[in-house]
């Protein structure tokens, strides 16, 4: 198992041919998606996702916590349904499990830095260090004023525990163990990218990642979800939690019916407020433009979201189309353009350890 920032930003070949599946377990659902490589081309051998709400006995689409076992079932259920055949697995660990940011530190001595970190890390990590695996990495240096931005990131114990115990009950080997802030980036922007600001939307909150030429530079939770969202469809409409989640999956945000518009932008709005606001303090204070805001997760699904958050964002807003980073037959194309957003964080995982030395 690695858990490495450091590896995020160099580039590296893809060896011979191997092939891997790329895991994201989510708060109400789990993507896969696995991937071999075909003469250095990253290539879609198959791909999958299966709703947790029945294995913790409630809905689909609510936010559910399953115990290990469950979790294992979970598993072993969509490795089998989606025709897995590598033992080799990669896992994005949730936002919740984990800990991100940058810091400025007067430096540009190497050795300093490393020693500085672990100081810097306990202003920041709200537990005791001993409780997590950190790993820290420079993202930009400015030798004119000796000074280094840091990105420093932790994740739980337990949960990196947790995802082992997962993985080796349902017979794979993790290969690699990363932050789902970086999987998501990866396939949802490039290095020769300006500045990108990725949106994952899920069912119990939204992630902005800000990212540099594929580099993260700012990362932001807001409390906006899909749960919120079906929770005030199904009281506002005297609707059931199931018929609110039906209702919300094929509602259109520019030509549905009034009432359940309300109900849903007042949701948005106010999330969608608070991104605005971190966007526009990030371009101001780094002296920099966002080019584009990319949706991302499946909370991003709602029919007319990308025209809704192009409005209050003011920024070109476009989903994430993460299966362009891979191969595939073509028939296909339709199918994973529109399920791009969903897969965002899955193919990312996947494509590191794929990729990376």
């Amino acid at each position: 198992m690695a858990f490495s920032l450091s590896s995020l930003f160099t580039k590296s070949s893809a060896r011979g041919t191997r092939s891997v599946v790329g895991i994201d377990i989510g708060s109400s659902s789990i993507k896969l998606v696995q991937l071999h490589d075909k003469k250095g081309v990253p290539t879609l051998d198959t791909y999958g996702e299966l709703q947790l709400g029945p294995y913790g006995g409630v809905e689909i689409g609510r936010v559910t916590q399953l115990d290990q076992k469950k979790l294992i079932e979970a598993v072993v259920d969509i490795l089998r349904e989606s025709s897995v055949t590598t033992k080799n697995a990669a896992v994005a660990v949730s936002y919740s499990a984990s800990f991100a940011t940058v810091v400025d530190l007067d430096t540009i001595d190497q050795g300093e830095i490393q020693n500085r970190v672990p100081v810097e890390a306990r202003k920041y990590i709200p537990v005791p260090l001993s409780e997590v695996t950190l790993d820290w990495f420079p993202i930009a240096v400015d030798q004119a004023n000796t000074k280094t931005k840091v990105m420093m990131a932790a994740i739980h114990n337990t949960a990196l525990d947790k995802y082992t115990a997962v993985t080796q009950s349902a017979s794979l080997q993790t290969v690699l163990t990363e932050l789902e802030i970086f999987s998501a980036v990866r396939s949802s922007a490039a290095q020769s990218d300006g500045t990108v600001a990725v949106l994952d939307m899920g069912a119990g909150a939204t992630k902005l990642f800000i990212a540099k030429q594929g580099v993260v530079h700012k990362t932001h939770s807001v409390r906006m979800g899909g749960l919120e969202i079906t929770k005030n469809i199904a009281e506002a409409s005297s609707l059931s939690f199931k018929d609110a989640e039906a209702l919300k999956r094929t509602f259109s945000l520019q030509d549905g019916d009034e009432k359940t518009r309300k109900v849903i932008t007042k949701v948005l709005e106010r999330g969608f407020q608070e991104i605005h606001k971190v966007i526009t303090k990030y371009e101001q204070t780094e002296n920099t433009e966002v080019e584009r805001v990319v949706l991302s997760g499946s909370g991003a699904m709602l029919v007319g979201m990308q025209t809704y958050a192009q409005d209050i964002l003011q920024h070109k807003v476009a989903y994430s189309d993460s299966f362009s980073k891979v191969a595939y037959p073509a028939f296909l194309e339709d199918t994973l353009v529109e399920a791009g957003p969903v897969f965002a964080t899955a193919i990312g995982v996947a494509l590191q350890a794929l990729l990376s030395e």
